[in-house]
């Protein structure tokens, strides 16, 4: 791994560590990225200094070190190389995109590390033998493993890879070896769904506990799927059938286990018409980046932070929430009531149509900047408007490019904020404006 930078003043500094040098071994063991150096620092060191090896010029330089991950010596290093996936798969989302998007966004990841560290989902079907071995030895438990069907016919059609192992086999020699899985199945009506849906949740509760959850979620389609493979979305009437057959499996693994296991995705309950599951029901919230549960935790978390509102606005206001279509309703009943119990705030949805990837993509997060200013731009709203925080990147960037600043710039609107949390948006808020007051 490439030195980039080292800290003036710093450990490494110290004893000669140079960019552009190349760290090859800690204690004796080959480091080959980030998950190396975390088991050989942190997990496994039990001295206070290690042994490290830098290669120079085609030298190995060798110097002792404090038994800290390099970051905190002083060291900065270059990122892992993320590893691609070589499946086609019919449904992939990275496919749907229009061209002309930053490069980020195009990336097709299947890299059982950041299964382990982010939670991103692997198909397995890269696994390599010494990769198996190693996720055993250093315990990267849980994983993230995209199942979608457990005929393995079905499934190396979904993912267009022939070459791909047997699914069942893959999981059952982890779970073997003590590690934890969570899965998840894209439903694509017609194929995946129906019998093949059976068998893929009879075969995948069959591997008892360390199968901590399997998430129901239903495609994603856009409308730029010029040349691809035709898909039929997921309707309200196919939401009702799956639920229903996901709502059996849960009771059959409750009455075992004492969970349920099996867990669909909001979107899910939305399409069906049905009301959602208590907040109970979502245990530890595994599958948060599938969407399940997201909705009664936001509600739980909103509940919990509601007090904090209380004698801190006295004027009345307009709180105006933007979001995607399928989830407005819940948002204007769930914030509409919890903030009038305690404030005289009127609550406001606007919900937003995605143009950009087309009107059956119905998560927030995947809204562009063009949908949020055509839709303030028709709506007018007033007094402080939320745009949610998951819409943009970590540079503060929408799907389509454009900042926060530009958004406000092309609406007029001058109360416009990136938010998490709505009651830290609205206390900010209030002290901003009277610190404006005060001047």
């Amino acid at each position: 791994m490439k030195v980039l930078s080292i800290e003036t003043g710093s450990a490494g500094e110290q004893v000669g560590i140079q960019p552009g040098d190349n760290l090859i071994e800690i204690a004796g063991r080959p480091i080959r990225d980030a998950i190396d150096i975390a088991y050989v620092t942190g997990w496994e060191a039990d001295r206070d200094e290690l042994q490290f090896v830098f290669v120079r010029n085609r030298r190995r330089v060798e110097v002792s070190l404090p038994a800290l991950h390099p970051v905190d010596i002083g060291i900065e290093l270059a990122p892992d190389r993320i590893r691609t996936c070589s499946n086609h798969c019919v449904f992939c989302f990275v496919d749907q995109l229009p061209r002309g998007l930053r490069p980020s966004l195009y990336i097709k990841d299947e890299d059982y590390r950041l299964s382990f560290t982010t939670g991103s989902y692997v198909t397995l079907a890269s696994l390599s033998q010494e990769d198996h071995d190693r996720i055993v030895e250093q315990k990267l438990s849980p994983l993230y493993v995209s199942v979608h069907a457990t005929d393995d016919a079905v499934r190396r059609s979904l993912l267009g890879n022939p070459d791909a192992p047997p699914i069942m086999e893959g999981l059952t020699r982890l779970i073997e070896n003590g590690i934890s899985l969570n899965t998840q199945i894209v439903v694509c009506p017609g194929i995946n769904d129906g019998s093949v849906l059976d068998r893929t949740l009879d075969d995948l509760l069959s591997l008892g506990a360390r199968m901590e959850s399997i998430a129901v979620v239903p495609v994603g389609l856009t409308r730029h799927r010029q040349g691809l493979p035709q898909l039929e979305p997921v309707t309200g009437e196919s939401a009702r059938k799956l639920l229903a057959t996901i709502q059996s499996r849960q009771k059959e693994f409750r009455d075992a286990t004492g969970s349920p296991a099996v867990c669909a995705a909001d979107e899910l309950y939305l399409l069906a018409g049905i009301e959602l599951p208590p907040y109970e029901h979502y245990g530890e919230f595994p599958q948060l980046e599938n969407g399940v549960g997201l909705l009664r935790l936001f509600e739980r978390t909103l509940s919990d932070r509601i007090a904090d509102l209380e004698g801190v606005i006295s004027e009345p206001m307009t709180l105006t929430i933007v979001t995607a279509e399928l989830a407005a309703p819940f948002l204007q009943q769930v914030i509409g009531r919890a903030l009038a119990s305690v404030a005289p705030i009127e609550t406001r949805v606007i919900a937003v149509e995605n143009r950009f990837l087309g009107p059956s993509v119905t998560v927030a997060g995947l809204l562009s900047g063009d949908d949020f200013v055509r839709a303030l731009r028709e709506q007018h709203p007033e007094g402080l408007t939320l745009l949610p925080a998951e819409a943009f990147n970590t540079d503060g960037l929408t799907i389509d490019g454009m900042t926060l600043r530009e958004i406000a710039t092309a609406t007029g609107l001058d109360r416009l904020v990136r938010a998490h949390d709505v009651v830290d948006a609205i206390v900010d808020s209030m002290e901003h404006s009277h610190k404006e007051a005060d001047v």
